[in-house]
């Protein structure tokens, strides 16, 4: 049976995984929450860009 959540491997910079991480301990948030969060926004505004080129 297929998991309702998989694993994205992401290559970013060691400076800012080092940021993105002491910022998540910071918060006491956990990084996959706000990765699934940023992901998501990311592709609700490019599917309304995409409504929006279809629409003229």
């Amino acid at each position: 049976m297929a998991k309702p959540e998989d694993t994205v491997k992401l290559v970013i910079s060691k400076e800012l995984k080092i940021r993105f991480k002491s910022l998540c301990v910071q918060g006491e948030t956990d990084m996959s929450s706000v990765a699934r969060d940023l992901i998501a926004q990311w592709c609700e505004e490019q599917e309304k860009k995409l409504d929006q080129q279809k629409k003229k």
